[in-house]
């Protein structure tokens, strides 16, 4: 199985949670950017919004002690062009 099918696997089941120690407006972010990736996946969309991408990059640009997650959804987002 690859990465992105256990990923998408996991956004399916729901079998996923924003880390605890997120500052509120991270997990506010995050959190929505995940609920509308299981979206994508249950309604067989073929993109997610790009509302919830961008609000999800925005405020992690306020927070660089997040840099690596912000890398990790440019390099996916560079993967798929």
């Amino acid at each position: 199985m690859t990465k992105e099918e256990r990923v998408m696997r996991r956004l399916k089941s729901g079998d996923f949670r924003v880390q605890e120690h997120f500052p509120k407006e991270v997990k506010v972010a995050v959190q929505s950017f995940l609920q509308a990736s299981k979206m994508m996946v249950d309604e067989k969309l073929d993109y997610l919004p790009s509302e919830y991408l961008i609000k999800l990059l925005k405020v992690l640009e306020k927070y660089p002690e997040y840099n690596n997650i912000t890398m990790d959804l440019v390099k996916t987002i560079l993967k798929e062009d």
